[in-house]
């Protein structure tokens, strides 16, 4: 079952009309890779969820005004760090996926 985003809140994804809004085709991406770990069990949302909302207060410090890509940008970085912590891939191997990741525009 696919966890149910928050719709406002330091969790909450930018949105249009009510729809998810992306910016950039990374951040689709790495929204549905998240979505995907979570839905085959890899992840846990809630856990996710709690490292993005720290990583969201991080930009937002850095950044005096956060938007769309500041905010994924903090989800990118709570994946990464959630992925790294259990183990699904070291940090040499992330680095080279991100790269990887991120020439694909």
């Amino acid at each position: 079952m696919r966890p149910e985003l928050d719709v406002d809140g330091d969790a909450a994804p930018p949105r249009a009309n009510g729809e998810l809004a992306f910016t950039e085709a990374w951040q689709s991406r790495i929204f549905a890779t998240t979505m995907a770990a979570c839905d085959a069990g890899l992840i846990d949302y809630d856990t996710f969820r709690d490292h993005l909302i720290r990583h969201v207060a991080r930009h937002d410090d850095r950044h005096e005004e956060g938007g769309p890509d500041d905010y994924w940008a903090a989800w990118q970085d709570a994946f990464e760090e959630l992925i790294a912590e259990a183990g699904l891939v070291g940090e040499a191997e992330l680095g080279e996926r991100a790269t990887a990741f991120a020439e694909h525009g």
